[in-house]
């Protein structure tokens, strides 16, 4: 499913708004259109909420099209959020005042830029954010901000042992390409390396209207899409940015700021939808906070060990994670794949079909905010098959988790959950007790 903040998300927060999520939500058939100066949306009113979600999300490499300047992507769409527009206001600043908040998501293949807002401020919002990034115009002023933001962002990563390891663990995977280099670079040194006529070129490029899908969800109708002023693309969205598999992924140690271990394995594309499902079912029935299997067992042994399992779909091709800090790591390790070895043989059919309803619910309860379901709309989209984003109106997703049966899910752990690929994260210097 969706990879919020594990795969090195930079965010840049304003004043937090918190959504007025609707259990009674209909399942209303989203609208899909093309903008009028280029590039699509996705539309998903519900006029029982207060707020309103709205998110452009481009395909974009990560680190430069030509993979040599890790960071200019983030840089590019921070620098952007907070140029002023020509009302002298920037996007940050606008969204600020209207008592929003204002994320902007880098992956390594795709950039993210949504806001939640009350439902008022939402043609305004979306007038805004298309300005910021359809049209562009990156200074030294801006790019300064964007540097501050992500050298802040870049030392607290060093320090999450699970964003650090993801990114060893896509680097042990693809050979180049995007998901080869972590979405920041290292040093602050790279950082300043990039002047703002670089940045602002890359922006050009990546933020042009047509490489756009705009998602809109909440308190939104039709009259939200006629609102964007800018852009004057007539040509297609890049196609989505793949990276070349290691011929033999390695598992390998590296040292950083935090100890941790990191597991990886190779799945299907988003395009396989029942294996991808499958393979969400096994992360959410093992992995999730408070309900998952390996979780609880975890708890009922008092380890203070932080496991986060996630199957993450992107193009092609998907990736299990699962990291692990905190202390006794490789005893969770061990209990990791004890239980996924456990699971290459079929569930009983009891404990199976109380775990895929489990898995449906989750799905529901995760698809409930009008900020979720935008991001699930612009994270299925820009990855290429947004008929299969949880919570579209008669989509693909649940008919795909109704049809999981405990044969075909232990079929899918032998073909993609057999052997990891393995990071051991180790402090470079000795950690003081307590720390």
């Amino acid at each position: 499913m969706i990879a919020r903040a594990t795969l090195a998300a930079a965010t840049f927060g304003v004043a937090s708004f918190f959504l007025v999520a609707s259990p009674s939500h209909a399942a209303m058939m989203q609208q899909l259109g093309s903008l009028p100066r280029g590039g699509s949306y996705v539309l998903d009113p519900d006029p029982t909420v207060d707020t309103a979600a709205i998110g452009l999300w481009f395909r974009a490499p990560g680190a430069g099209y030509d993979n040599a300047t890790p960071g200019i992507s983030d840089l590019a769409a921070t620098a952007a959020a907070v140029t002023p527009l020509a009302s002298g206001r920037s996007l940050y600043e606008f969204v600020h005042t209207v008592g929003g908040n204002l994320n902007i998501e880098v992956y390594p293949d795709i950039v993210g830029i949504t806001a939640a807002v009350p439902a008022s401020a939402a043609r305004r919002v979306v007038a805004a954010m298309t300005a910021a990034y359809f049209a562009p115009a990156i200074d030294e002023k801006s790019l300064k901000t964007a540097r501050a933001n992500a050298a802040v962002l870049g030392v607290q990563e060093r320090y999450e042992a699970d964003s650090t390891l993801h990114d060893l663990l896509f680097k042990q995977i693809f050979a180049g390409g995007p998901a080869h280099y972590p979405t920041l670079p290292g040093s602050v040194a790279q950082l300043t390396s990039m002047n703002a006529e670089q940045v602002s070129a890359f922006a050009k490029r990546a933020f042009r209207a047509e490489n756009a899908v705009l998602t809109l969800a909440g308190n939104v109708d039709q009259t939200s899409v006629t609102a964007v002023t800018d852009g004057n693309g007539s040509g297609t969205m890049d196609p989505p940015y793949d990276s070349p598999l290691a011929t033999a992924p390695s598992s390998a140690t590296a040292t950083g700021s935090v100890d941790g271990v990191g597991l990886a394995w190779i799945g299907p594309p988003i395009s396989d939808e029942k294996a991808a499902t499958a393979l969400d079912f096994v992360a959410d029935y093992l992995f999730r906070d408070g309900t998952g299997v390996v979780m609880k067992a975890l708890d009922r042994t008092k380890s203070d060990a932080l496991v986060v399992g996630q199957f993450i779909t992107l193009h092609d091709p998907g990736v299990m994670v699962v990291t692990i800090g905190g202390d006794q790591e490789k005893q969770a390790e061990h209990r990791v794949l004890d239980a996924l070895t456990s699971l290459q043989q079929p569930l009983d059919a009891k404990t199976f079909e109380a775990a895929r309803e489990a898995f449906l619910y989750h799905v529901a309860s995760d698809t409930q905010t009008p900020q979720e379901r935008a991001d699930n709309f612009g994270w299925y989209s820009t990855e290429g098959n947004l008929s299969y984003a949880p919570g579209i109106a008669n989509g693909n997703y649940e008919r795909n988790a109704r049809s999981l049966d405990p044969q075909y899910v232990a079929g899918v752990v032998r073909r993609y959950l057999n052997k990891p690929i393995v990071v051991d994260l180790v402090a470079s210097t000795p950690q003081k007790e307590g720390q």
